[in-house]
């Protein structure tokens, strides 16, 4: 596994920054990092580097340079063998501003820019972009379930199946109930489930929460096959259950 330290990761995204800058220099209004990078938990060899780009284009104008910076994140994926992935969120300036329009899909990331970034290239004032309304994030997420279930009406492999989505999908879930029902904004992967568990939560599965905490923090934990339905089945009743409270 590639070793990549937190002043390596900081070192690329300026490089990163650079290149896009250098192709659509009147464009690029600011770039930062964000997630683990932008915040206080990036762990060399095993976190990704995800960036956001603000540019000024119009909504409608956005998706040939959104296209074509995901794909010098792709490259640079590539090029460093980043853990994970090199990840690249563009938003037009009117994106991060009311009235959201439900189909982009847009309001986490704003929260993530919110919360979790450092600034890289340019300069804009996140505190001028407002905290999503809770009627926006509902909104959402409700707009995240709706894609989800066609694409499992569509797709018969697109379910959990595999340790990496079992991991993710319940953290998602627990933020979205920190989220929605208590008015807690965390991404950091290894507070969620013990803010979860603070918060007199409505549902716990003490198994799969273990299993979660174990596998985030990179311990060996496999699974037979009849232990890993166990988990699936915790994980959709969870699921469920949360979805039902919060949309």
């Amino acid at each position: 596994m590639n070793t990549i330290s937190y002043n390596k990761a900081i070192d690329i995204t300026h490089e990163f920054a650079s290149e896009i800058v250098s192709v659509f220099n009147d464009k690029i209004i600011a770039v930062f990092a964000i997630g683990s990078l932008g915040s206080d938990y990036y762990r060399p060899g095993q976190s990704d580097i995800d960036t956001a780009v603000i540019v000024d284009v119009p909504r409608n104008e956005i998706w040939d340079i959104k296209n074509y910076i995901r794909s010098v994140a792709d490259k640079y994926f590539e090029k460093y063998n980043v853990p994970k992935g090199f990840g690249a969120i563009v938003f037009s300036k009117d994106q991060l501003y009311p009235p959201y329009i439900k189909n982009e899909e847009l309001i986490l990331e704003i929260l993530r820019l919110k919360t979790q970034s450092k600034i890289v290239y340019g300069s804009f004032n996140l505190n001028d972009i407002p905290f999503p309304e809770i009627d926006a994030i509902i909104e959402d997420a409700r707009a995240f379930e709706e894609w989800a279930d066609s694409m499992r009406k569509n797709d018969p492999y697109f379910k959990i199946n595999d340790t990496v989505s079992l991991v993710n999908s319940t953290l998602m879930i627990l933020r979205r109930y920190l989220l929605i029902k208590c008015g807690i904004c965390e991404f950091n992967k290894f507070k969620t489930i013990s803010l979860y568990l603070s918060e007199n939560p409505p549902i716990i599965f003490n198994e799969l929460f273990d299993y979660v905490e174990k596998y985030i923090r990179d311990e060996s934990c496999p699974l037979c096959k009849s232990s890993f339905q166990n988990l699936i089945e915790q994980h959709d009743t969870l699921y469920k259950h949360i979805n039902n409270i919060c949309l």
